[in-house]
């Protein structure tokens, strides 16, 4: 049975963590109909979205972290003499609101697989301030029709500069033999 992390922040404090036993994704069904009763369907969304969450570790890797990710079957990657190892994070979001071009998760819960203290506690520090601020989205890229125009035909010189130009063969004559 793999060792499973839960979270929960609102409004940017730590409301409840836990370590269970269990499968990963029955734990994320079981945690998100409990959630489904706090949810306010008339005032937010409620999602479940999976993600990733990279851990770094300086090599070599303490042993029982090894293990886990070979039980658990996490990804690795090495970068200098660090370890990164993507965590799958399921994001329970069932209070959060729209303002204008910002978005704010109020309540959160996070599932994934539990690693170690130095793991739980950057998973703690993530959902807190998840729920701390609103996110400012990016503004979205605008053009004018003019720039729009210039824009697709520099794209369409671009095209056609790139094209192989056809080579034409001549045929050589060869010389008949008397």
């Amino acid at each position: 049975m793999a060792q499973i992390l839960i979270v929960e922040t609102e409004d940017g404090k730590l409301i409840r963590q836990e370590v269970v036993e269990g499968n990963l994704y029955e734990k994320v069904k079981e945690v998100a109909l409990k959630l489904i009763e706090k949810w306010d369907p008339s005032l937010s969304d409620f999602t479940v979205i999976r993600g990733g969450y990279e851990l770094t570790y300086k090599i070599p890797v303490p042993v029982d972290v090894l293990d886990k990710i070979q039980e658990y079957g996490l990804q690795v990657a090495r970068s200098g003499n660090e370890a990164i190892i993507t965590l799958p994070v399921y994001t329970i979001s069932y209070n959060n609101e729209w303002t204008g071009d910002t978005y704010r998760d109020r309540a959160i819960c996070i599932v994934t697989y539990y690693i170690d203290e130095d793991a739980k506690k950057q998973i703690i520090d993530y959902a807190v301030d998840a729920t701390s601020k609103p996110k400012q989205l990016a503004p979205q890229l605008s053009l004018t029709e003019e720039e729009l125009a210039r824009l697709e035909e520099g794209l369409a010189e671009a095209e056609e500069a790139e094209k192989p130009k056809k080579k034409r063969r001549r045929r050589s004559r060869r010389k008949k033999s008397s």
